[in-house]
């Protein structure tokens, strides 16, 4: 005997997560069900409509799958039955490969380095880095720390920025081909402008990720961390005599001093200045995250 399925008006309610949240999104189906009073006769015709009619319902315009997971059953009386149908997102996120969160954070308490010499910057640049008491004491040419034994420097706080985005990404967005790129990434310096810097000036000084599944909820987003870390390019750098120096962001300025007779004393002087790149480059649009 087919039975008579009615759909009615407690029908459709839902509970919509659409951000990639480890929560559960929920919709419920609601019939009033007529022509037996079995109640064998009743779960199986709601058995094979669940299973062959109406197994999953699609949130409008997304990949939100929300799947008949449970139902509940009713006598009304009178050959009639209350069947609510209740269907539950499957996993925990779509698949929309977009970012669902963002929060960024960042340092500017300054870094250490150790430091020779003293110069300036620009073109021009007045040689203001050193003052002697008494006006005739011995030109250092910006050496800093001399003694007979060559130039000891000085451990300084520098300029530096530091900072570190958070987002949370959808479950299919981490492949191991994507965690392979990152760690790829990790230790370069941008080959191309990122958040509004020179191409040079940010390190990737590398990510990290977590990611929580269980049987009820499926897949949760992923949770992923980067840190940068920027150091201005810089043009026009003169040390001692020696003019035009040209650095980017993270290569690595030394200099090579040799002794000289200066004021019938042995002095040290930079001889001459060099600059190194110590970090490969990398494209920072791999990341996945907008440059």
């Amino acid at each position: 005997m087919a039975l008579t399925w009615i759909e009615d008006g407690d029908s459709r309610s839902a509970t919509i997560h659409r951000l990639g949240k480890k929560s559960t999104a929920t919709m419920q189906r609601s019939y009033k069900v007529f022509g037996t009073d079995d109640d064998v006769a009743v779960h199986a015709d709601a058995n094979a409509r669940i299973s062959t009619l109406e197994p999953y319902w699609n949130y409008p315009g997304t990949n939100v799958n929300l799947r008949a997971e449970s139902y509940s059953i009713s006598y009304l009386g009178d050959k009639a039955w209350q069947v609510t149908v209740n269907y539950e997102k499957i996993g925990a996120d779509d698949d929309d490969k977009d970012p669902k969160r963002r929060a960024r954070s960042f340092d500017t308490s300054g870094g250490t380095q150790h430091k020779t010499q003293a110069y300036s910057v620009g073109q021009g640049a007045t040689l203001d880095f050193e003052y002697r008491f008494p006006d005739s004491a011995t030109n250092m040419s910006g050496a800093i720390g001399v003694d007979d034994n060559g130039v000891n420097g000085v451990d300084v706080v520098v300029p530096a920025l530091t900072w570190t985005e958070t987002y949370d990404v959808p479950s299919s967005y981490v492949t191991n081909d994507y965690i392979k790129a990152v760690a790829g990434l990790t230790g370069t310096v941008n080959n191309g402008g990122f958040r509004s810097f020179e191409a040079g000036e940010v390190l990737f000084m590398g990510a990290s990720g977590s990611h929580e599944w269980d049987n009820e909820k499926g897949n949760g987003p992923w949770s992923l961390s980067f840190k940068f870390s920027a150091s201005k390019n810089q043009t026009g750098i003169t040390i001692g005599n020696i003019t035009g120096i040209n650095k980017k962001g993270w290569h690595y300025l030394w200099i090579r001093y040799e002794a000289q007779v200066d004021s019938d004393a042995l002095l040290q002087h930079p001889k001459a200045v060099y600059v190194s790149k110590v970090y490969h480059e990398g494209n920072f649009s791999q990341l996945g995250i907008g440059t």
